[in-house]
């Protein structure tokens, strides 16, 4: 049956379940039994009857042909992983856009701990906080697990689902399109411990990777580029701006950075006058008027914003359109609004927009650090100065850039882990940018790294977990996607000491 009348058929049901309680002994953590007002209720899923759990293999042994050895654990399905996150000795992952599975791994042996079933495919990055883990299927719900892979709440929200929630303070932040209902796109807040929405705001799509939270305010940024500040206790709107933002916010000091996009007349190398993506960074103070500064000295050409370019040239959208297709998609759905991404970020899939990333800035000692394309550049935002920079992949030709090949920086004890689509981890000085080391894992990474006691933790495009030492047991804090469970990195005062 097609997905959408599968998940169409469950909306009452999800909206009935709410709270579940925790499974009877012996029953699949994605099949529970919960009773609200007294009436026993079995949990929605989209397979009424459940396909056998895949089952993962152990952890083997992993050395990189520069002799780093680590673990390394295989998804079944070999398909695209987000970030981990790795909080309480435990490894948090979902199994990839299309699976049906969430999994937790030991962090220091990669063995398995617990595999959880969703209803519907699709597990974002996991985003952990309090005692619990919070993440999204593609397909349509939101769900709330214990540490100990027990589902504590789902909801059914609308379908696509292509950003990941955020967590503050024992609430729950998610946007969503209300696919039954007047068809626009919201930001809610549920409360984390038993899924009472708190409120709920109308955006104007999708957004980009995730909600940030800094205090008492939230920012994101739309697929179409519009910018939002609301405050996070009670929903107001403090201000939007349309600046063609590619990438989430980063808040820091007072002022929020995020990466946009501008289309300029140039001519190409016959004389023709083309139009050419260029990407910035740029900043605007938090306050409802402001005005928004470009740092001249970041932009760069941006062919990875470019649809048409990345039609002919993107290995990377073959790859998500056949991805697409396996999960029911011969065309994304209209509640996506991909035209939205199609315009402002060059996305044209489901899973296209649920892994991207873009340039999204982060802090170290007061300079904004991102990765643009295949370069990273540490920024003085005061000055505008580039104080250094460094291209960390090579193009085996001379075709244009049409996919980001640097994953967002991880920055823990004065350095930074990336990944690149070339299957390395580069570990970099963040004062000079001097490359520390690389560790070659093989397989492409897209996703921001995890660092953690002194392990890096990467994904890969195809189905792969690895873990291995820094050797140094300083380098921990970064335990998930954005740093934290609200996405906004980590604070000044971190690096003072």
């Amino acid at each position: 049956m097609h997905r959408w009348a599968l998940c169409l058929g469950l909306v009452a049901c999800s909206a009935v379940v709410g709270l579940v309680g925790a499974a009877p002994q012996g029953k699949d953590p994605g099949q529970k039994v919960g009773k609200i007002d007294g009436a026993q209720l079995q949990s929605p899923n989209l397979n009424t009857k459940q396909p056998k759990t895949p089952e993962v293999g152990p952890p083997v042994e992993f050395t990189s042909k520069e002799g780093k050895k680590g673990w390394k654990v295989v998804i079944p399905g070999h398909r695209p992983l987000a970030t981990p996150a790795v909080v309480d000795g435990k490894v948090f992952v979902g199994g990839g856009f299309g699976s049906h599975e969430f999994y937790a791994f030991g962090a220091k042996t990669g063995k398995k701990v617990w595999v959880y079933r969703t209803g519907d495919d699709g597990p974002t990055a996991a985003v952990v906080e309090g005692g619990y883990i919070a993440f999204n299927t593609e397909s349509c719900e939101l769900e709330i697990l214990t540490m100990d892979g027990q589902r504590v709440w789902k909801k059914w929200l609308g379908d696509p689902l292509m950003s990941m929630p955020a967590i503050d303070r024992g609430r729950v932040f998610m946007c969503y399109p209300n696919s039954k209902g007047d068809r626009k796109h919201y930001l809610a807040c549920f409360d984390i411990k038993n899924g009472q929405e708190l409120w709920k705001r109308p955006i104007a799509g999708e957004i980009i990777t995730a909600p940030v939270i800094d205090g008492e305010k939230l920012f994101l940024s739309t697929l179409e580029g519009t910018m939002y500040c609301f405050g996070s206790g009670d929903g107001e709107l403090i201000w939007q701006e349309k600046k063609n933002a590619t990438s989430s916010p980063a808040v820091w000091n007072g002022q929020v950075f995020f990466s946009r996009r501008e289309a300029v007349t140039t001519k190409d190398k016959d004389g023709k006058t083309i139009k050419q993506q260029v990407e910035c960074l740029s900043w605007r103070d938090v306050g409802k008027q402001a005005v928004v500064k470009d740092l001249q000295s970041t932009q760069r050409h941006a062919d990875y914003l470019d649809h048409s370019k990345r039609m002919v040239y993107s290995e990377q959208e073959k790859m998500y359109k056949k991805n697409d297709a396996g999960v029911g998609f011969g065309s994304a759905p209209a509640d996506g609004k991909l035209y939205q991404a199609v315009a402002n970020l060059g996305q044209a899939t489901v899973n296209g927009v649920w892994s991207y990333q873009g340039s999204r800035p982060f802090f170290y000692k007061g300079h904004m650090i991102s990765a643009m394309g295949d370069t990273v550049k540490c920024v003085d935002p005061k000055t505008e100065k580039v104080l250094w920079k460094k291209q960390l992949t090579t193009a085996k030709d001379k075709s244009p850039l049409v996919d980001s090949a640097v994953t967002p920086p991880a920055i823990v004890n004065h350095k930074l882990f990336v990944g690149t689509s070339q299957g390395e981890v580069r570990c970099l000085s963040a004062e000079t940018g001097e490359l520390l080391w690389t560790v070659t894992v093989g397989e492409p990474i897209l996703f921001q790294p995890a660092v953690a006691n002194g392990r890096v933790y990467v994904s890969t495009n195809t189905g792969s977990v690895f873990s291995f030492p820094t050797g140094d047991d300083r380098d921990h804090g970064w335990l998930m996607w954005g740093g934290n469970a609200g996405h906004n990195g980590r604070t000044e005062a971190v690096y003072a000491k």
